[in-house]
């Protein structure tokens, strides 16, 4: 028997006459009613347990695995959580403050109500905190600023002024919510609901969970008065006050529901939605699982409610009348939690969990979660399956710059690499696969500056799996490593790898690294073969190419090929052709951009550089893509002693006053900032090698005669997807003269 929808979606756009609902006739309890209380604390005294990096994964899993309390799980939770908000305190320090504020909210997810104690803020996990209040105020978030300052007042001492100033400012708060409480009585409930669940949500104490459900049912009972008015009365009603009883009718029930399975307490919300209003308006698909959760207490039951509300989240919802995403959260982890410790080998659970401790910045206990669920003998979809979670899982990390989380999380998913290399030994077929794992560990790896560590992770990617991309990347590793004939052997292994066919934008950029290879290394005849092969590949891939990015990145290729020839007007020929074919496509238009002005840099052509940047700034590029090539303009005019025309001002100025990297840089270029503040400023090992770069490039266009040294340690540098690298490289790389092959047939 199918269950009837859960959370039926309405649309005030559709009329008033939409409030007019078929309330069932439960009767109305008084809304205050306490409902139950959430589990005691563990009683006793408590060991509180160092939680170091390194025990992390393990220690996390066993807290989100089993929640019986007792004075030694509480000891490890005190240690989890301080180190949680360690990292956090670590992700805000390193520029990632939307980071920082998840890694925050997922520590405060792991305590239940009974499990606080004071001793899990200490001084550091105080400035995490801080950072966090600092973050979510501007967005009016005010019940998870209140939460999020009470708890910052507890952790500081009595008495110091800092416990003075910021129960000063949470005063500050409380007067002004009190103060900013306008419009009807439906709109100041409903602002006083939203409020109190928000806190409710971090802080987790019995008492605040039960205000936040009164506060519910005070909105929810006001909204039916409301539309009983409507009904008998028929006056049209002030549309703020409308569109509050819509969203009360709609979602107040599902959200007084998701406010207790935030604490997976099923039985709490049916207790409260039995005894109030709310029994009027919940779902019934949605009551009928909750009902099932709080008598069956199994995996199935809760695992039918998790996904309940990870369907409703991945639908389209009414801005005005639609669920909150701070509930949806709440209740997918609640739920998803108690599924998972109810059967840790369900691998459906399992997953839903997982997916969502990423989203909580706590990545490094997912392996492991989900490594549990899989057995001994995983099937290859299922095991394909948890390695692409852990790819999910690196992949987060690795766009925020977080390496020693990166490093955790894969640390974590040896067990699954084991199991990955076994099924590969015999015959299985994984998507992704270990090797892909081990590949983006190396370019993490890579993009923090440790050739050491990438170097053995891509050497056992390529061996498992070899492929262009890889061994290419493989290649400019061992370059950079000091091994030039290593790296010819990775491009001769790439050139022949089973992918070679379907993959010729690749097999263009591995015939480029050998040219650069042999140029580097003086032999200039085998160089030549290797530029000559990279043309016949661009022309050859020019013409077969049908997607208008493909044919882009292959233009930009061919004008690469052409300046190794030193043909130039062909070179801006091909770039020309580039920018006609992403003009409608900023993403493309700000690479090719980007790639135009760098090669213009490196031939010193203003004009070149000042006309690709003008088409960045006329197609609206991203700013970051602006700032750099702004950048590379304005160096290049200052090392030709020629006065600005104002173009690389343009690029730079809406980004001077920025927190951001790229904002550092602009006001660097912009004289707000000297060479010593921008590298004290670069926090990760792309950020410093990029202040290397540019400050050398000044030093250079002053006439400082040891830039040049500067820029070869630059060129030099581990971190080699970065353009700064290449840049350097290039100009400081030998001159050749050689001559294009005849009749190439170039356009």
């Amino acid at each position: 028997m199918s269950l009837p929808p859960l959370f039926p979606r309405r649309r005030l756009a559709r009329g008033l006459a939409a409030l007019a609902l078929a309330l069932s006739p439960v009767a109305c309890a008084a809304s205050g009613s306490p409902g139950a209380k959430g589990p005691p604390g563990a009683e006793g005294r408590v060991a509180a347990v160092e939680v170091r990096d390194a025990d992390f994964s393990a220690s996390l899993y066993t807290i989100v695995r089993d929640g019986k309390q007792s004075p030694q799980r509480t000891g490890l939770l005190i240690g989890v959580v301080r180190r949680q908000l360690a990292h956090a305190a670590g992700r805000f320090n390193a520029g990632q403050p939307d980071r920082a504020v998840d890694s925050v909210l997922g520590a405060l997810s792991l305590v239940r109500p009974g499990e606080g104690r004071a001793e899990m803020i200490d001084a550091v996990g105080e400035r995490a905190i801080a950072g966090a209040i600092d973050r979510l105020s501007p967005r009016g978030d005010e019940g998870r600023v209140r939460a999020l300052m009470e708890l910052r007042s507890a952790a500081l001492p009595s008495g110091s002024r800092a416990r003075a100033e910021s129960d000063e400012h949470l005063a500050a708060l409380e007067q002004w919510m009190k103060e900013t409480r306008t419009g009807g009585p439906l709109e100041q409930l409903g602002a006083d609901q939203r409020a109190a669940v928000s806190r409710a949500l971090v802080d987790g104490r019995a008492e605040s969970i039960q205000r936040a459900a009164a506060a519910t049912v005070a909105w929810i009972d006001r909204a039916i008065e409301f539309n009983i008015e409507y009904r008998q009365g028929g006056a049209r009603p002030e549309r703020e006050e409308a569109v509050e009883a819509a969203r009360a009718l709609e979602s107040g029930g599902a959200s007084l529901a998701a406010l207790f399975l935030r604490f997976g307490d099923a039985k709490g919300a049916i207790d409260q939605i039995d005894r109030t209003s709310v029994r009027r308006v919940i779902p019934p698909g949605l009551y009928q699982r909750l009902k099932a959760a709080a008598t069956d207490d199994d995996a199935v039951s809760w695992q039918a409610l998790a996904a309940a509300f990870a369907q409703h989240e991945a639908q389209e919802r009414d801005a005005e009348t639609g669920m909150r995403q701070d509930l949806l959260d709440g209740a997918i982890w609640g739920a998803a939690l108690e599924a998972y410790r109810r059967d840790p080998l369900n691998y459906d659970s399992a997953t839903l969990l997982s997916q969502v401790m990423i989203r909580l910045g706590m990545s490094e206990a997912t392996p492991l979660v989900i490594a549990g669920a899989l057995g001994d003998r995983p099937s290859p979809g299922a095991l394909g399956a948890a390695l692409g979670l852990v790819l999910s899982a690196l992949s987060e990390e690795a766009s925020n710059d977080d390496f020693e989380a990166a490093r955790r999380t894969y640390n974590a998913a040896g067990p699954l690499l084991v199991l990955a290399d076994q099924a590969a030994r015999g015959g299985g077929a994984l998507d992704p696969s270990g090797a892909r794992v081990r590949s983006l560990m190396a370019s993490v790896e890579l993009r923090a500056g440790n050739l050491v560590a990438a170097l053995p992770l891509l050497r056992a990617a390529t061996a498992a799996e070899p492929t262009v991309n890889g061994l290419t990347l493989l290649a400019m590793a061992e370059r950079q490593s000091g091994e030039p004939q290593a790296a010819l052997e990775d491009v001769r292994r790439a050139l022949g790898a089973p992918d070679a066919r379907s993959a010729p934008l690749e097999i263009i950029q591995a015939h480029l690294l050998a040219f650069e290879l042999h140029r580097d290394a003086g032999t200039q005849d085998r160089a030549k073969e290797s530029l000559d092969a990279a043309l016949a590949a661009a022309l050859d891939t020019r013409q077969r190419a049908r997607d208008p990015g493909a044919k882009a990145r292959t233009e930009r290729l061919l004008g690469r090929i052409l300046d190794g020839y030193g043909d130039e007007k062909g070179a801006t020929r091909a770039y020309d052709r580039a920018f006609a074919l992403v003009a409608a496509e900023p993403p493309q238009l700000g690479a090719t951009m980007l790639d135009a002005v760098g090669r213009a840099l490196v031939e010193r052509d203003l004009p070149a550089a000042r006309r690709a940047l003008k088409r960045g700034l006329e197609a609206n590029v991203d700013e970051e893509d602006l700032v750099y090539g702004g950048l590379w303009v304005l160096l290049l005019e200052r090392a030709l002693g020629v006065a600005t025309d104002g173009t690389a001002g343009r690029a730079l100025d809406s980004a001077t006053s920025r927190a951001s990297w790229t904002g550092k840089l602009a006001a660097w270029a912009n004289g707000g900032l000297n060479d010593a503040d921008l590298g004290r400023l670069a926090r990760s090992a792309a950020q410093r090698v990029e202040a290397q770069f540019y400050t050398a490039m000044a030093r250079k266009a002053a006439g400082d005669a040891g830039a040049d040294e500067r820029l070869r340690a630059v060129s030099k540098s581990p971190v080699i997807d970065l353009l700064e690298v290449h840049l350097a490289r290039e100009m400081l790389a030998p001159v050749l003269h050689l001559d294009l092959p005849r009749n190439a047939g170039l356009p």
